[in-house]
């Protein structure tokens, strides 16, 4: 017997019906989706409209569709490892450092605002974190911020390219820094930067 889709998808009207399988392989594909990005907006309003069925959806191949309240983030996170993301030490790393810049400037701001910081504050704490024997070249910095806009962390302000060489060019942290390592206390991000500095490279990959 063929399986009948829209006896799951009944409750959306069948003019919509047909941007579930678009939308639910963007979730997959890109793991956030914002409502207050442009490019997201209309997406992130028809999986809140319709959040059962894109849950139910989901979870039948083994992923689970979160959602922060507090940021308005859709995430996708696999329950299994095949289909998880893995980081190298030094992407790793970067993510700990955007995470952390994110806690310290979240603090001085209203709630409806994402944090801001220069690519010098971002390469300072980077030395900071990892000692100064491993800072990185400028090609690596690019690559890796780049690799981290385009999974939504960061983005450049006023639709600039992230060039590394201006200390004073600005980005924006992202809420998903938060999902995407959810670190709850200054004392777990302690307890993650030792067990870098006592493994080195035996921390090389992380998953998300």
């Amino acid at each position: 017997m063929p399986f009948d889709s829209s006896l799951i998808l009944n409750d959306i009207p069948e003019k919509s019906r047909r941007e579930v399988p678009r939308i639910v392989n963007r979730l997959l594909g890109q793991t956030f989706l914002y409502q207050d990005a442009d490019s997201d907006k209309d997406d992130y309003y028809f999986v809140h409209r319709y959040r059962s069925i894109f849950e139910g959806l989901l979870e039948l191949v083994g992923f689970n569709l979160l959602h922060d309240d507090y940021h308005r983030i859709f995430q996708v996170v696999s329950e299994y490892g095949y289909s998880r993301a893995r980081f190298k030490l030094d992407e790793s790393l970067m993510i700990v450092v955007l995470r952390k810049l994110y806690e310290e400037k979240i603090e001085h701001l209203s709630l409806a605002n994402d944090p801001v910081v220069t690519i010098g504050e971002v390469r300072e704490e980077y030395r900071t974190i990892t000692g100064r024997e491993r800072d990185l070249g400028m090609v690596q910095y690019e690559t890796l911020l780049r690799r981290l806009r385009s999974i939504g962390l960061v983005e450049t302000i006023d639709g600039r390219n992230i060039d590394v060489r201006d200390g004073e060019a600005r980005l924006r942290l992202r809420g998903s820094v938060k999902l995407i390592l959810p670190i709850q206390s200054a004392d777990e991000m302690e307890a993650w930067l030792r067990r870098y500095r006592a493994g080195g490279e035996d921390v090389a990959e992380s998953e998300e």
